[in-house]
């Protein structure tokens, strides 16, 4: 198994031009930062070791950093580890890169990936697909991220999901039970201000 070489990973950081004490500083990066993501993605490619992995798939969590995406996404599909690919979908969600909706789709639909599907199902709101608003109401049944779909629908604020929603205010654990109440309160104003006249 291959353990990314740390000592390396900091020479090349220096090399341009960041002068970081230890790999923990890499977790401090941000948007004006960009020109370590091929760095980053080449130590990403290099080592086997899914800890290391997730610690750089971490480290490249920026909004923007859309390099990365295309990258991780494939990392997503040959991880073997439901917490490594945890890593990745909550990094896919912070970056949202709207040029790939159609592939945060099809892993939100996959449930074969159960949980670690968690953050992207959570974001789906932010990208530009006509399914999001179907795939995120077919996962109302899918206890792994029903909590994370019913979020999602509340940020899409279209009122005609509140039927959908409102089975689950009786729901067994209480954030989920939250969140739909939640829901049902945004769309709910949303639908009385549509048919308000003007």
């Amino acid at each position: 198994m291959q353990r990314l070489d740390k000592k390396k990973l900091i020479e090349d950081v220096r090399k341009a031009g960041y002068e970081i004490q230890t790999i923990d500083d890499l977790m401090k990066i941000s948007k004006e930062n960009a020109d370590l993501i091929p760095i980053m993605l080449d130590h990403l490619a290099s080592v086997s070791d899914e800890s290391d992995k997730m610690f750089l798939v971490r480290c490249l969590g920026v909004k923007g950093f859309s390099q990365v995406t295309k990258p991780i996404i494939q990392e997503f599909y040959q991880a073997t580890n439901d917490g490594y690919r945890w890593a990745i979908g909550n990094t896919l969600s912070i970056i949202a890169d709207r040029s790939c909706s159609h592939e945060m789709v099809e892993i939100a639909k996959n449930r074969e990936f159960g949980s670690s599907r968690q953050m992207i199902v959570y974001d789906l709101w932010k990208f530009d697909d006509p399914e999001i608003k179907d795939v995120l109401v077919s996962l109302l049944d899918d206890e792994t991220v029903v909590g994370h779909a019913i979020h999602a629908l509340r940020r899409l604020v279209d009122p005609s999901v509140i039927k959908d929603i409102e089975p689950f205010t009786s729901y067994k654990i209480t954030w989920i039970r939250n969140e739909a109440k939640a829901a049902i309160e945004r769309l709910s104003k949303k639908k009385q201000k549509d048919s308000s006249p003007l």
